[in-house]
């Protein structure tokens, strides 16, 4: 076929834009997103709330992450990756807590593997964050039990679930996103040099912040852990941009999870409409501006902890210690970034000082 026939095959006028649910559009995107994550939460509504809620929302939350669509077997497979993620994380995290040397380790490497991915694929870059996650949640706040292991593995079939009766809804399934595996190799070893140096700037700025916040006494370490590798990347730029949209969507999320808490009165459904709204505007949130994409995102979070501790009054007493262990983390992460650009200065200047052959 020629260039010709192919003009004048190709439909006239312009092509109808599908319906925005369908496929993997903004609101398609909110609307498996909340239900997703809500299923726990019916669950727990139903059985009773426990710490298994975290394991089972971390895992949600990363399912939905490495959702890449396409056939059900291959998505099946990334979805049952994000689920022993989770676990492995969890479970080092709580092998290790309290052993000063292989926690500080656990976390370097954890760090290691995050700069090394972080800008060679997003579905990698988010499975690599989540290990730095759960380990830090096993390491300093809950230890994974069976029941959380259960939690996880049975949230990674319901996200399953989710993500198949979607493709049903709208009419089929969504393009595969999978990245290569060769392709993200082979990244890797065109940038070889620049990631690993990335790598170890960020493989000693994370166990760094661990200590350090454990021995402030922060309230709640694993927090300063999220924020450094939830904000930092290796282009400086866009780490600033993130830090920012984190700090300023940090605050407006909590103002605005106080305004429920306090129209609710604590109440649990309330609580629970709260986080439903969270779940359902964090995409086209973020859509608008990344500000107001992690204030809903903080907005849900501190929904949970409140409902996790059955009290009134959580989401007030977490406001100051959320901003404050996002400021540390923020602030280990420009530490990361200055290591990295001395690390570089360093290559440049041995590379320049060697005799050209």
């Amino acid at each position: 076929m020629d260039a010709g026939s192919a003009v004048s095959s190709a439909p006239a006028g312009p092509v109808p834009r599908p319906p925005p649910w369908r496929g993997d559009g903004t609101i398609g995107r909110a609307v498996r997103f909340a239900a997703t994550v809500l299923g726990p939460i019916g669950v727990a509504l139903t059985i009773g709330v426990g710490t298994w809620m975290i394991f089972a929302l971390v895992t949600a939350i990363l399912c939905f992450s490495l959702d890449v669509g396409g056939r059900l077997a291959p998505r099946f497979g990334w979805m049952v990756g994000g689920g022993l993620v989770v676990l492995a994380g969890a479970g080092l995290g709580t092998l290790v807590s309290g052993l000063y040397l292989p926690t500080t380790l656990g976390f370097a490497a954890a760090g290691v593997l995050y700069a090394l991915v972080e800008a060679l694929d997003a579905t990698a870059a988010a499975a690599s964050r989540f290990l730095c996650f759960t380990f830090a949640i096993g390491a300093h706040y809950i230890h994974l039990d069976g029941i959380g292991a259960a939690a996880a593995l049975a949230t990674v079939a319901y996200g399953f679930a989710v993500s198949a009766v979607w493709d049903g809804l709208v009419g089929g399934p969504r393009p595969s996103l999978a990245p290569a595996p060769a392709g993200i190799a082979r990244r890797l070893r065109d940038t070889a040099g620049e990631r690993w140096r990335f790598a170890a700037a960020v493989g000693i700025v994370v166990p760094l912040a661990s200590l350090t916040s454990v021995g402030l006494g922060v309230a709640k370490p694993y927090w300063t852990l999220i924020a450094v590798v939830l904000v930092l990347r290796h282009d400086v730029m866009t780490s600033w941009r993130t830090m920012v949209e984190v700090m300023l969507g940090c605050v407006a999320g909590a103002v605005a999870a106080l305004v429920v808490s306090a129209l609710v009165g604590g109440g649990h459904w309330g609580l629970i409409a709260g986080m439903m709204i969270a779940a359902l505007i964090r995409w086209p949130a973020h859509e608008i501006h990344g500000i107001l994409g992690n204030a809903a995102l903080t907005m849900f979070v501190l929904l949970l902890l409140e409902v996790i501790a059955g009290s009134a009054g959580v989401a007030a007493r977490d406001v100051e210690e959320r901003v404050l262990d996002f400021s540390l983390g923020c602030g280990f992460a420009m530490l990361a970034l200055g290591l990295d650009a001395l690390f570089d200065a360093v290559h440049r200047r041995f590379a320049a000082s060697r005799p050209l052959r």
